[in-house]
């Protein structure tokens, strides 16, 4: 009996004996001497291997460009592609590669939301135009700079748009000039940034079209020759011109001066779904 329980032992540590934990798979390594985009990465794991692509994909990167509308013609321009580090399949290109090799990154192209194909079915919804009978060199040349700010701005559905926050302050370094305005006391003077509104009231008479709800205008301390009286918005530090997208789509503005600058054009378009 002694016997058959000391069998019966050794039977059961020897049953014992053959669950040993298994072997940890090992870790896949780059192989010696692997390059990417000049970077060393031979002998890295994985995950190490994938924080470089993840460093060169911020640096390599680049973003696709919408297109838009010229601010001269107002003709459609077209989309610029970007492209982006499909960083799966380049860590298993690295991983794959022999020895000593020189691995080429896999870049995915995409494109922009607004294509050109999406702005040819925009359908509009106001369009309002007014002469530039003020030539003036520095008149024209804060109406061609304000229309271009305003000009390929996206308004979703709901939002509210500011015709301050698109344009900034009309400042020497970016480029404005000084111009014949109204102060607040009805007389004309100089100031950086005349012709500015303009472009507000030329959009203000466009969304009017539109039947958009205007949240905020300011008529001129005097009739201005652009527009007809009381269908002027003027803008300054503390006065805005503001609309809200009040469709169910998104819209672009598009505003342009032709060639000659004789008169400014802006346009209110419903885009499609995108």
């Amino acid at each position: 009996m002694l016997w058959l329980l000391l069998a019966g032992s050794l039977a059961v540590n020897a049953g014992c004996g053959l669950h040993a934990p298994a072997p940890k798979p090992e870790t896949p390594l780059v192989a010696d001497q692997v390059t990417i985009e000049g970077q060393q990465v031979g002998g890295m794991s994985a995950e190490a291997a994938g924080k470089v692509l993840t460093a060169l994909a911020k640096a390599k990167d680049v973003p696709a460009v919408n297109a838009g509308f010229d601010a001269v013609s107002g003709e459609i321009f077209p989309e610029r592609p970007g492209h982006r580090l499909n960083v799966a399949d380049t860590l298993q290109a690295l991983l794959a590669a022999p020895a000593g090799s020189n691995v080429a990154p896999v870049y995915q192209p995409f494109l922009p939301d607004i294509t050109a194909a999406v702005l040819a079915k925009s359908q509009q919804l106001g369009t309002y135009t007014t002469p530039v009978l003020d030539k003036s060199a520095g008149r024209l040349v804060n109406l061609r700079l304000t229309g271009k700010l305003i000009n390929n701005q996206i308004i979703a559905a709901g939002e509210e748009f500011s015709f301050n926050a698109a344009t900034g302050e009309p400042t020497a370094e970016r480029g404005f000039q000084p111009a014949t305005v109204f102060a607040d006391n009805g007389r004309k003077e100089q100031s950086l940034g005349g012709g500015m509104c303009q472009v507000s009231s030329t959009l203000y008479n466009a969304v009017l079209a539109a039947k958009l709800k205007v949240t905020e205008r300011h008529p001129h301390s005097q009739p201005v020759n652009y527009v007809p009286p009381g269908k002027d918005a003027t803008t300054y530090t503390d006065k805005d011109f503001r609309f809200v997208n009040t469709t169910r789509r998104p819209i672009i503005i598009r505003a342009f001066t032709g060639t000659e600058a004789s008169r400014l054009t802006v346009d209110v378009l419903a885009l499609p779904d995108v």
